[in-house]
């Protein structure tokens, strides 16, 4: 009877890492690098990349001034980048996409912007696209020359780490929010804008982890 209580044991138990090592890992649900969805445009941009690549998951660009420009200079060790000029107060890039079976929402991506371009940004999230709450307040873009041939460290930001409001949703949103008005040539440059979570566990993992627990606790007995 012990031997069977043991396998028993073991054999749950090894239910149970495996399904909370494939739960813990962390996966792309969406990655914008600009490189097909070429973003001479405000956009929509679909992500190039994750789970939910394509048009489901956009990318858009806001600016006050209808006298905006966006375009596609290089990325940073790519060829594409989401670029605009224009910047004042409030005006943002923003990214979407779904969180269904997944929690422990992030975000990271690259940016960049000319001597000219706004610095100062907050990074803000929702679930509705309407209503946005700061999660990164007044973080500072460096001025970083990219190239198309290398990757140039120092304008990587995240990942961030959102609230567990996002964990589950069929829509989150990020945006980027500009907090200076510039000249009107001032650029600033955004590349490889990624959101990934972890896979919520299925309810039988934990009835796989109290059965173990249980069965461990006869075994002392």
């Amino acid at each position: 009877m012990k031997r069977f209580i043991s396998c028993a044991v073991a054999l749950s138990m090894f239910a149970v890492a495996s399904s909370t090592a494939s739960a813990g890992s962390l996966v792309e649900l969406a990655k914008w690098t600009f490189e097909t969805s070429v973003p001479t445009t405000a956009g929509p941009h679909s992500a190039e990349g994750g789970l939910n690549a394509g048009a489901g998951s956009p990318a858009t660009g806001f600016h006050t001034v209808g006298a905006a420009v966006y375009s596609n200079p290089v990325g940073n060790g790519s060829f594409e980048s989401f670029s605009s000029n224009n910047w004042s107060e409030g005006d943002y890039y923003m990214f979407r996409t779904s969180t269904l079976g997944y929690e422990g929402i992030t975000i990271q991506w690259e940016q960049t912007r000319s001597s000219t371009g706004p610095s100062e940004f907050d990074l803000e999230w929702s679930t509705d696209g309407t209503n946005f709450t700061a999660l990164v307040v007044d973080y500072v873009i460096n001025q970083v020359t990219w190239s198309s041939g290398a990757y140039t460290a120092g304008s990587l930001f995240g990942p961030h780490t959102g609230p567990s409001n996002l964990d589950n949703q069929a829509a989150v949103y990020f945006r980027m929010v500009s907090k200076q008005t510039t000249a009107s040539a001032g650029t600033n440059r955004i590349d490889d804008v990624t959101i990934s979570g972890t896979l919520i566990p299925e309810p039988g993992t934990l009835g796989l982890l109290a059965l173990g627990a249980l069965l461990g606790l006869r075994r002392r007995r």
